[in-house]
């Protein structure tokens, strides 16, 4: 372990261009290992050093990933409407069950027998109520998905500038 913190300081010393601190001093002079990855280090230091890449990018390199840039579809934006329909129906279906559990529930713990216009009342409460739902369920998605629509238009504008932007400040 001390050794691989040894060899760390050095190497850190050598990218710095600082001299290596008194404490690995006496680690490498009493560590043959230690001694054996200066040098290699040092070897390699220098010569990664004076040497310099011979890396040419193509001509025609930039001007390909321009057009590519500039001929990049949008993405798309995404449908609210295609998915509202199919959740109309089960969130219907989930407040029809809730309801049904919650008037049998209610009614089983009661002990008094109902009369008969009691019943045809509940009925007609219920019957409202599932009506009631219903279209609240039709209305509210287009209230609550037109906002979502007008965001994620303007989202996908501000991604539009800010490639033209970036496009525009590349050499």
């Amino acid at each position: 372990m001390k050794t691989w913190l040894a060899k760390f300081r050095i190497s850190i010393a050598l990218d710095d261009q600082t001299p290596v601190p008194p404490s690995v001093k006496r680690a490498t002079a009493q560590s043959e290992t230690l001694r054996r990855f200066a040098d290699d280090s040092a070897i390699l230091d220098r010569a990664l050093k004076n040497s310099s890449p011979e890396i040419e990018a193509p001509e025609d390199l930039h001007d390909s990933i321009m057009q590519a840039v500039r001929s990049a579809e949008p993405a798309p934006v995404f449908g609210w409407e295609k998915i509202w329909p199919r959740l109309i129906p089960a969130s219907a279906l989930a407040a029809f069950v809730a309801l049904a559990i919650f008037a049998t529930n209610r009614s089983s713990n009661e002990l008094n027998v109902v009369s008969q216009s009691a019943k045809s009342s509940a009925l007609a409460d219920a019957s409202s109520v599932v009506e009631v739902s219903g279209k609240l369920m039709r209305n509210i998605p287009d209230a609550a998905i037109s906002s979502l629509n007008d965001e994620m238009v303007r989202l996908n504008q501000d991604m539009i500038v800010a490639r033209e932007c970036l496009v525009a400040c590349l050499p």
